[in-house]
Formats: structure tokens, C-alpha cells, sequence
């Protein structure tokens, strides 16, 4: 087991400014193509899906598909990032994304049982995500130095919540114009392009390590037991954890809630998604200007604001719901970049791996509790009330985990976490 004192180590990374690391740009550039891709499939597979069904179970149990090999896989990705070339994890996860992503076009272009593609490649996909996840958040301490880690990290979030501002209208658009389709296949070519900058990368990104021979047992009991052994990151993933549940069904709801109840049509789903993602810009913007420092309180505030947002979206009416909109998107990203800070930031290199897959897989492994949940209250109570109850619980975690003193005085100081 790793003492407590080995989270205290710096990675030996070669450290300089983030815009002369051409490594760390490869990757800028690469996540960015992606993430455009990925923000025309979030905007079009759910409207895809709702379009062939009509029903909101049904976008229930492509998200479970989608979310419950982690829960099964997560842990074992973790392993493998620590003990693998992350670099070549990272470009197979991404090329293998990209032929099964361009499986659904293909299907509705040759006039295939789509929806049956869709159900078929759902886990293949989030097993490939737990690889790259795994691989790519351990990765980022030694391509770019602790000291380095939340600017970095708030830099690629801002470049991500770029393609999230222009992503969704265009993606609506384009289903509206083109179908579904060709928007889709966008993202299969995105997979390719982030395959390609990685593999021009040079550096390694991981120690040099001597390692013994593999126990998968005991190495997922490791990363398991060094979260469990921290006090402050044990708040955090749980925190997270508890989060990611509540509002793992957030996508389809507001799809079943602006297209079919308040009947505003494709098109205003996506500028709604786009401003949502002008706000997780505006917010990745500040953090990247902005000193991690009181991770905890950071993270609870804006949780909490994000919840008061949500309940203030079920008015419904477009003054109201667009602002809305924006602000879940600014206290969104606040919160993902400081955790994400706050868990790499409390990990050795050598369990980065494997700390953010067990992270991982309580957060997404269990999303499917959340992403059915919402799929059999929307088909029974609305769109509205379901946006309300979710709102309303991640209030109500927020609220919970504000009195632990541990995760309200959490920090991060010179890129660790003290104990």
C-alpha cells in the first residue's frame, strides 16, 4: 500500500509554460476537434433516439448502455493506465470510438435498425471512454507538471466548453437540415483527428517505473484503499459521486422538456445547449485566471448554484430558461475543473490511474440508477417536475456535504492536496 506521504511527491516532469509545451498543444488541438465531434452527438443522438421511440425510457436505456461497463471495466482501466503506455491507450480508445461511432450513419444511411446499432455499440463505447479517461487524466501531471496541472486543466475545459458554444446549434441545425446522419458522422472524423495528435506526441507520460508482477486484485485494492485512506479525497469522489447520480438523466430530460412539453423544436435545443455551453466557457475562463486554492468550498458553492439554476429553468419560459442555461454552465465548469484538480492533485503518479477510474467508476458506474430514474419520471410526470426533483436533490447534496469540515477546508497548494 502507498503511505500516505507518497501523494506528497512531484512527478519528475520537464516543467515549462504551457504555450511552449508542443506536447500539451498536440493534445489542446486534438481534445478540441474531439470535443467538437462529441458536442454534435450529444445534441443529435438524443433527438435521434427520441425521434425513432418517442420515449423518454427508452433514452434511459441507451444512457445506462452507455454508463454501466464502468461501473464493470472502470477499475481495470485504471490498472492498465498505470501500467501501460498511456499515449497508445489514449489513441486506440479514441480510433476504436471512431469506427463505432460511424456505425449509426452507416446504418441510417443504408437504412438499417439504427436504434438497434445504437443499444449494440452503447458499452463498447464506454468501455473505450473508461481507457481514455483513465489514461488521459493520469497523464496530465507528467505531460505538463503539478504546478501546471489546474492551469492546464482549466485551459483544455475552456477549449472543450468552445466547441460546446458553437457545437449544439449547429448540430440542430444540421438535424433540422441534413439528418441525423451526417451530424453524426462529424464525430466518428473527430475521433480520428484526436488519434492523429496523439500520436505525435513525444514525451512519455508516465514515470519510469519497476513495477512487479501484475495482481489485478491487489493493484485495484491499492487505488481503492488510498482513496478510502484520505479523508479529503474520500469526501470529494463521494461528493462527485452522489452529483454525477443525480443528474446523470439532465441530457434527455431537457430534450423530452424543450421539444416535446414546451414544443420549441430541435433547433432552440440546440442554441439551449449552446448557451449552456457559452456558460461553461465564461466559467473555464475565470477558473484559468483563478488560483485553485479552496477546491472544497469552490465545489460545494458551485454545486449549489448550478442546483438553484435548474429549478429556476423549470419556469420554462425562454428569458427564463436560457439564463438558466448560462449559469449551469458557468458553475458546472467551476466545478468539474476544480475536482478534477483536487483528484489529480492528491494522487503519486504511479495510482493516478487507478484513483481516477475508482473515482470514475462511482460517478459514472452508477449513473444508470440516475439515467433510468429520470427515464420512468419522464414518462410519468413531465420533463418540468423531473428537471425540479433534480435540481432540487443536488441541492439538497450540496446543502449534506457543506457540513463536513474536512471537504469544506479541502485545498490545493503547489499542486498537492495537504492531508
Amino acid at each position: 500500500m502507498i503511505e500516505p506521504e507518497a501523494g506528497a511527491q512531484p512527478a519528475r516532469v520537464r516543467e515549462e509554460p504551457l504555450s511552449h509545451n508542443r506536447d500539451f498543444l498536440l493534445l489542446l488541438g486534438g481534445q478540441g476537434i474531439s470535443a467538437f465531434g462529441d458536442a454534435l452527438s450529444l445534441t443529435a443522438l438524443p433527438l435521434l433516439v427520441l425521434a425513432l421511440t418517442g420515449s423518454g425510457i427508452a433514452m434511459g436505456i441507451v444512457g445506462v448502455l452507455n454508463t454501466i461497463p464502468d461501473l464493470v471495466f472502470g477499475l481495470v482501466a485504471g490498472v492498465i493506465a498505470d501500467r501501460s503506455d498511456r499515449r497508445l491507450m489514449i489513441l486506440g480508445a479514441d480510433f476504436g470510438r471512431a469506427i463505432l461511432t460511424g456505425l449509426i450513419p452507416l446504418s441510417i444511411l443504408l437504412g438499417g435498425p439504427t436504434i438497434a446499432v445504437i443499444l449494440l455499440i452503447a458499452a463498447p463505447m464506454a468501455m473505450l471512454r473508461s481507457m481514455f479517461l483513465a489514461a488521459y487524466t493520469a497523464a496530465m501531471p507528467s505531460l505538463v507538471g503539478r504546478p501546471l496541472l489546474a492551469r492546464a486543466t482549466s485551459t483544455l475545459e475552456t477549449v472543450y466548453s468552445l466547441s460546446f458554444v458553437v457545437g449544439p446549434s449547429i448540430a440542430g441545425l444540421l438535424a433540422a437540415t441534413v439528418g441525423y446522419g451526417p451530424t453524426i458522422a462529424v464525430d466518428a472524423l473527430s475521433f480520428l483527428a484526436s488519434s492523429l495528435a496523439m500520436a505525435l506526441i513525444r514525451r512519455p507520460l508516465q514515470e519510469r517505473q519497476d513495477r512487479a508482477p501484475l495482481d489485478l486484485r491487489a493493484e485495484i485494492g491499492e487505488g481503492i484503499r488510498y482513496i478510502a485512506g484520505h479523508p479529503t479525497l474520500r469526501l470529494a469522489v463521494s461528493f462527485w459521486g452522489l452529483s454525477s447520480v443525480i443528474t446523470a438523466g439532465l441530457i434527455p430530460v431537457l430534450t423530452y422538456f424543450v421539444t416535446r412539453q414546451l414544443q420549441l423544436g430541435t433547433a432552440a435545443f440546440g442554441i439551449l445547449l449552446s448557451i449552456n455551453g457559452i456558460g461553461y466557457l465564461g466559467g473555464a475562463i475565470v477558473m484559468n485566471r483563478f488560483k485553485v486554492r479552496s477546491a472544497g468550498k469552490l465545489m460545494l458553492a458551485g454545486t449549489a448554484i448550478e442546483a438553484m439554476a435548474m429549478i429556476a429553468a423549470v419556469n420554462g419560459q425562454v428569458v427564463v430558461l436560457f439564463p438558466a442555461a448560462f449559469v449551469v454552465g458557468a458553475a458546472s465548469a467551476g466545478v468539474v475543473i476544480t475536482y478534477i484538480t483536487l483528484r489529480s492533485a492528491a494522487a503519486p503518479d504511479e495510482l493516478l490511474g487507478r484513483v481516477g477510474s475508482t473515482a470514475r467508476t462511482l460517478s459514472i458506474g452508477l449513473q444508470p440508477i440516475g439515467m433510468i430514474a429520470a427515464g420512468v419520471l419522464l414518462d410519468s410526470i413531465g420533463g418540468g417536475a423531473t428537471l425540479l426533483l433534480m435540481g432540487s436533490g443536488l441541492l439538497v447534496a450540496a446543502a449534506g456535504f457543506s457540513l463536513s469540515r474536512s471537504l469544506r477546508g479541502a485545498l490545493v497548494i503547489g499542486g498537492h492536496v495537504p492531508r
